[in-house]
């Protein structure tokens, strides 16, 4: 449909930058601004928005009919992208790419005459560049839309799942600038938990509905694909020195890519236990062995001391323990119970008490007769 050639042949049919059609198709997008979804996450719900995607598309098809406009298109592959997540914004950027590869003498906004090829294409530039608009465009949308929905855990969205591949140097040197030490680990922990909470749902998702992140994977991998294209369809008509890119949108599809491929989002069943292994196997023969004279006391477990002589002991117990619920329960909140005793291991009987009771911390200095750190 939006592809096909128009009414009239080898024209662009009519601008519509001001056709009152498509100024009140922008304006029904308003709905899907990042100050509607913002609203929607102050009041306790996901940052999609309840628009009639689809319906909205086939105003576009119609208007699509009365000219070719690029700045139309760029709307069109926003709805897709709506109203079918990755693989829609694949088919999205698709069809951008395969505009400006069919129809680039023949579309809107036209080339200005007289000028070098990239100042004549500008304007189609700018038209393009909406795609990375974070607060009305598709950029935007990747960050609210819900993108995996695990039982019993919180709905992942876009920009959840691309933080999940943020580390604490890219954290850090992404944020903004001025914050106190204090701001500076709050914003970290509050970035932890978000990534943590994102791996936990990627690991159940992968063990109860593996088919919803394999379709994921495959979407973004398609629109990686598509972006692509669309760089290099740009660049075989305008040049590319300077190059014209889309990072912010490539950015995103490769941290959400990244976080779904990251060995903590993975889930694998724990392999049979040699013992259990062995008692299931069939009886078999066996020759009379002679009995040992002495039998020594068998270990509590392989590679376990049998009693912990140290904090760094502990601490690797409690690895341990992380290790088995994320593999084998990967829902349990029992890791984040244990990374916080792990953290509380190297702590002296102070530092645990304001770790575990800050509000009566003050108190207790008071009766204890202990000076207050000004330091910390």
């Amino acid at each position: 449909m939006f592809l096909a050639p128009l009414a009239v042949p080898d024209s662009a049919g009519l601008d519509l930058r001001n056709d009152m059609r498509f100024l009140a198709l922008e304006r029904a997008l308003d709905g899907a601004s990042r100050a509607a979804r913002a609203e929607q996450l102050a009041k306790g719900n996901t940052g999609d928005v309840a628009l009639d995607w689809a319906h909205l598309l086939d105003e576009a098809e119609a208007l699509a009919q009365a000219g070719r406009d690029l700045r139309l298109l760029v709307v069109v592959a926003r709805i897709m992208t709506n109203l079918r997540g990755a693989e829609g914004l694949a088919e999205g950027l698709d069809l951008l790419a395969e505009t400006l590869e069919t129809w680039w003498d023949h579309l809107h906004p036209a080339l200005r005459e007289g000028q070098l090829v990239r100042e004549a294409a500008l304007r189609r530039i700018n038209a393009l560049y909406q795609i990375e608009n974070a607060d009305a465009g598709i950029l935007g949308d990747l960050e609210f839309n819900t993108v995996l929905v695990p039982r019993g855990l919180p709905a992942v969205s876009g920009g959840d799942l691309a933080a999940g591949a943020v580390t604490a140097s890219v954290l850090a040197a992404e944020g903004p600038t001025g914050l106190s030490a204090a701001e500076q680990a709050d914003r970290a922990a509050r970035h932890d938990a978000r990534a943590t909470r994102v791996l936990t749902a990627c690991r159940a998702l992968r063990d109860t509905e593996p088919e919803a992140v394999a379709q994921l994977e495959t979407g973004l991998a398609a629109a990686l694909a598509a972006l692509a294209r669309l760089e290099a369809a740009l660049a075989a008509r305008i040049g590319d020195d300077p190059p014209t890119r889309f990072p912010a949108l490539r950015r995103m599809l490769e941290r959400m890519a990244a976080t779904l491929a990251s060995p903590e989002a993975q889930f694998s069943r724990p392999t049979q236990p040699a013992a259990q292994a062995q008692a299931d196997a069939p009886a078999t023969p066996r020759a009379p062995t002679p009995a040992p004279a002495a039998v020594a006391a068998a270990p509590a477990s392989a590679g376990l001391p049998a009693r912990l002589a140290s904090r760094a002991e502990v601490a690797t117990c409690l690895d341990l323990i992380i290790d088995f619920y994320e593999r084998n329960e990967p829902a349990s909140p029992l890791p984040h119970l244990a990374r916080r005793m792990k953290k509380m291991v190297p702590m002296n009987f102070l530092q645990l008490m304001e770790e575990l009771a800050p509000g009566g911390m003050k108190e207790f200095r008071n009766v204890a007769g202990v000076a207050e750190d000004k330091g910390r």
